[in-house]
């Protein structure tokens, strides 16, 4: 038997509800993406060197904004009217993306929407790649916390995210 952050993923998802086919946890260092079928991994994948998509980055460009990730982000973004289209390509980017629009004058929650945005995008176009998303899908990891992301998932997708109860912790 093999002990891993992806078996470990899976084993709590499946624990939860064994009905789940699709993981998508984001933390703070990196990504994965995990299809199940009748509660057993078939396919995989992780992020590569990016990591424009995780939460520490997120975490980072908040900061930049003066803003909490954990008490303001999502409540900002929920706010916005007109999300800034920040592409999902890498941090370096992304980042110069972020600070050509707020000096262009982007309002602040424009900017954090158009982050949860940017975030989705870039892990469904550089993690997921084309791989099949489920219609149980569990969104996992500390980022599955800003409901600004998810509630981006949902729209990407159209279908419901779920976050299950200890997301923050199923990888462990």
């Amino acid at each position: 038997m093999v002990k891993n952050e992806i078996t470990a993923q899976a084993t709590a998802a499946v624990s939860i509800n064994k009905n789940v086919d699709t993981i998508f946890e984001i933390g703070g260092q990196d990504s994965k993406y995990i299809s199940l079928k009748d509660g057993v991994i078939v396919d995989f994948e992780m992020n590569k060197a990016c990591a424009a998509g995780t939460g520490s980055f997120l975490e980072e460009q908040a900061e930049k904004l003066d803003i909490s990730v954990k008490n303001e982000f999502a409540g900002c973004a929920f706010s916005s009217e007109t999300p800034c289209r920040l592409g999902e390509r890498c941090t370096v980017f992304m980042e110069n993306s972020l600070m050509a629009n707020l000096q262009r004058g982007a309002e602040k929650n424009d900017l954090l929407a158009g982050l949860a945005y940017s975030i989705v995008q870039n892990y469904i176009n550089k993690v997921v790649t084309g791989k099949p998303v489920g219609e149980n899908i569990f969104f996992q990891g500390g980022v599955a916390f800003n409901k600004s992301v998810v509630a981006a998932f949902e729209k990407h997708l159209g279908t419901k995210i779920t976050v299950p109860p200890h997301h923050d912790v199923t990888g462990q």
